[in-house]
This record gives structure tokens, C-alpha cells and sequence, in this order.
């Protein structure tokens, strides 16, 4: 992005921050209706989908969203190819470019391509055009408070995260601007007293990472074997608690920013400080909360969150389910407020070696599970020291469960587990629902 590209959204960005919370939320429908317009008319899969519940272009100016379908991952990746506006773009070609392309540097037809598998196990892949990750970009740099620039100066960012792949935090700070940023990513935040070696050594201006890592420097600062003096730090990926965020506060005396991130849009809200209440950006995206047949909810009621990216065209999310439960208020802030968040609880794998000791794997190191035709996994520890993947396949692909068991064993290679523990993958017909729960389990932990 140029720097022109860049201060014009920037002034777009903080005009709707100046607006009242009732402009905002009419600017969010005007959006909304211009988006369901051009996605009709761009997208075999949703003209198909809303003429199949009598949906005519005539209603698209007046139909409420509530009127239309609700959409989840599963169905985003099993119509992918005609979901899409650029006909040019398969799942096939994106997925072979995900398992030979490492780099997230690296482009797909000069789009961003940003794989997850998140907390459903229903592997993702979301693509975005140069306009709408510059959009992200400039969006991300209007609404975080950087540190005072100098001149000649460019900030040391630090990524402490998945790095090898496509994945959007890595993806997102490789991409940083680079006459404001000078980027490093830290690919292995597990060895603790390596990256506290590296980051005494590159001195972040900027750290982004995930909360539990950036509590651990935290810790490390506090009993003298970290020394570094950030001017931001920026947590995601996980769940902040009080006492994660008071630690850090005290390491570094700053507030930490909290993040609501996603692969699905990468900047869905921020809290800036402890103080400061939880911001979802709805001036760019379409928010509801639903009950469980799917009804919008009353304000401060707990429920499914629903989101519409309203300037993400290319690959159109509208009404697009989430995995996590919300409860929300207007206050006289602009933009709506996160009043609670429960993301799903999922339980870590632990094993145990010959010498007794555990070996927990949290569920995040797990992301990296892929495979192309992969639709859907699961995890479970069937025996103290075995680890099995279901898997469901789509159609026409042969080789997915080899490629699934290489996968599989190189995360048990990656992790130091590969000479205790065993595994395989099996490949079913369908994964359900936990039937006391109703819920999907992406992670079975072994009970005795």
C-alpha cells in the first residue's frame, strides 16, 4: 500500500469514529443493502440461494437481514467456487497454493489467502483482494493508538504466532507497511527462553502475539530476564483475562489492546485498555446476535454471533455464523459494545513420556492441520499416548488422508511428541454434534 492509498482511508476511517451510534448503525444498513446488490449479481451461489427462499432482485433495496440465510463455514468451503465473484479462483487452485506456498508474504492472483481451521473443525480459507487487505491495513493503523513517530524512524514490530503458512496474523504483519514498519516474526512462542533472547536482541517498539505468550514476557520482565521497553502491545488469538492483562500492565506499563480478530475479518473490534469498553466495528460490518432457532436476540441478551464484512465483495460472508457467543449493548460510544464474550472452552491434549512428564498441546498448535479436500476434523486422545484425526473428505479428492497422516505426524514431529505418542487418521462419513452438549467438540481429551 501507498501512502496516499493509505492516509484516504485513514480520513474515511475517522469520520465514521466521529459520527453518533444512530449514523453509524444507518451507515451499517446502507452498506449491508449496497453489498447484497453487488453480491447478486456476482455470485452464482448466493443468487441461487436467496431466489431459492423468493428472494428477487426487486427485494434486495428493501429486505431486512434478518429476512435472509443464515450462512456457516461448512457451506462458505463446500460452494466455494461459485460463492466467489472472480470465477478465475478455485478452491482447488487455492488449496494447492496453501500446501506448496509457506511464505505469507506470498500472494494467490495478487489476493490475500488466509487459512484457519479455528475452534469448529471445519477447515477455512478466506480470500481477499489488494483493496481489501489494504482496507484492513489502513483500518488497523486509524483505530490503534501507535507509538509517537521520528523522523527516519521506522517501528519494530514483532509477530509472535504461526508464521509458517497463511495465516492471518502473520500474514497481516508481513504485509505491514514497510515505510512505517520494520517487521520480525517469532515462530516458536513455546521456546520461552529463546524468544525472550530474541526479543532482548530486536527490541520491539510493537508486540502482537497471542495472550498467553505475551503474558510469559510479561513474567520474564518482571524477574529481570526480559529487558525491553515496547511503546504498544496488541493481544489476540486468545482470551485476556484480568489477571493476564494486569501482569503485563505492571511488566511494561502500558495498556495492552485487545484485539477481536478472525479470519473471517481480520479487525472485528478492539478494547484499548481495561478502563475502555469492548468496540466492535459496525460501521464495517453488519452485527446480530441470535438464539438457538436463529431469531435476532434483544440487546444484552447472550446469543450466536453473526457478522457481514460489508467491504469484503470478492468472497461475500453475509450473515455469516461465528463460533462464539456474545452479548451486546449500545452505549454512547459510536460503535456497538462487547458487553461479554464466551468463545468455546476446548480442552488441551496432554500426553506423558516414559519419564513420567507431561506434554500438554494447546489447541492453537493444532492450526496447522490441512490437507487439500479436508472438510472437516476432529481430535481425540484415545489412549494415554495416542492421538486419533477424524476426517471427512470431499468429493473427487483421493489423496487427502495421506496428506492428512503426513500432516498429523509432522505437528507430533514439530511439538517433540512423535517418539511417544502414535497416531492415525480415519476418515468417516460425518462428524456430529456432542450429544449432552449439542455442541461441536474439535478437541476429546483421553479420560481414564
Amino acid at each position: 500500500m501507498n501512502i496516499i492509498t493509505l492516509m484516504t482511508q485513514l480520513r474515511k476511517f475517522k469520520n465514521d469514529s466521529k459520527l453518533t451510534s444512530q449514523k453509524v448503525q444507518d451507515l451499517s444498513r446502507q452498506r449491508f443493502t449496497a453489498l447484497l446488490k453487488k453480491t447478486y449479481h456476482s455470485s452464482e451461489f448466493y443468487r441461487d440461494l436467496y431466489s431459492s427462499h423468493g428472494i428477487k432482485p426487486k427485494d434486495l433495496s428493501d429486505v431486512a437481514p434478518a429476512d435472509l440465510p443464515i450462512l456457516d463455514k461448512t457451506m462458505v468451503m463446500d460452494n466455494f467456487d461459485s460463492l466467489i465473484a472472480d470465477k478465475s479462483i478455485t478452491r482447488r487452485a487455492v488449496e494447492e497454493f496453501i500446501t506448496n506456498d509457506f511464505n505469507p508474504n506470498h500472494r494467490f492472483q495478487g489476493n490475500a489467502i488466509i487459512h484457519t481451521s479455528g475452534s469448529t473443525g471445519v477447515p477455512g480459507i478466506f480470500v481477499y483482494s489488494k483493496k481489501e487487505w489494504d482496507f484492513i491495513v489502513a483500518l488497523l493503523t486509524a483505530r490503534i493508538k501507535h507509538p509517537m513517530p521520528k523522523p527516519f524512524y521506522r517501528f519494530r514490530l514483532a509477530f509472535i504466532g504461526a508464521t509458517i503458512g497463511h495465516f492471518a496474523g502473520a500474514t497481516l504483519t508481513a504485509g505491514a507497511p514497510k515505510f512505517i514498519y520494520k517487521t520480525k516474526l517469532f515462530s516458536k512462542p513455546e521456546d520461552t527462553e529463546g524468544l525472550i533472547r530474541d526479543m532482548n536482541e530486536f527490541q520491539p517498539d510493537i508486540i502482537s502475539g497471542y495472550a498467553g505468550v505475551i503474558h510469559q514476557l510479561a513474567l520474564a520482565q518482571l524477574d529481570g530476564r526480559l529487558n525491553i521497553k515496547p511503546k504498544r502491545i496488541q493481544a489476540s488469538g486468545e482470551a485476556l483475562s484480568d489477571q493476564m492483562r494486569q501482569t503485563v500492565d505492571k511488566a511494561f506499563n502500558i495498556d495492552v489492546v485487545n484485539l477481536y480478530a478472525c479470519s473471517e475479518s481480520i479487525l472485528l473490534g478492539i478494547q484499548k485498555s481495561a478502563q475502555d469498553p469492548f468496540l466492535l466495528f459496525n460501521d464495517w460490518h453488519h452485527i446480530e446476535v441470535v438464539d438457538e432457532n436463529d431469531n435476532v436476540v434483544p440487546e444484552g441478551t447472550p446469543g450466536s454471533l453473526l457478522i457481514t464484512p460489508l467491504y469484503r465483495s470478492l468472497q461475500p460472508l453475509i450473515r455469516y455464523r461465528m463460533s462464539d457467543t456474545v452479548t451486546l449493548k449500545t452505549t454512547d460510544q459510536p460503535f456497538i459494545t462487547l458487553d461479554t464474550f464466551a468463545g468455546r472452552e476446548t480442552d488441551a491434549l496432554t500426553f506423558i513420556d516414559d519419564k513420567n512428564e507431561k506434554h500438554p498441546i494447546h489447541p492453537f498448535k493444532l492450526v496447522d492441520f490441512f490437507a487439500p479436500g479436508l472438510n472437516k476434523f476432529q481430535f481425540e486422545q484415545t489412549a494415554p499416548n495416542f492421538l486419533l484425526a477424524r476426517i471427512t473428505v470431499a468429493d473427487g479428492y483421493s489423496d487427502t488422508k495421506q496428506l492428512a497422516e503426513k500432516q498429523l505426524m509432522d505437528i507430533l514431529k514439530k511439538e517433540q511428541l512423535d517418539s511417544f505418542v502414535s497416531s492415525s487418521v480415519e476418515v468417516v462419513d460425518s462428524i456430529g454434534m456432542n450429544p449432552k452438549t449439542g455442541k461441536f467438540n474439535l478437541i476429546i481429551p483421553f479420560k481414564d
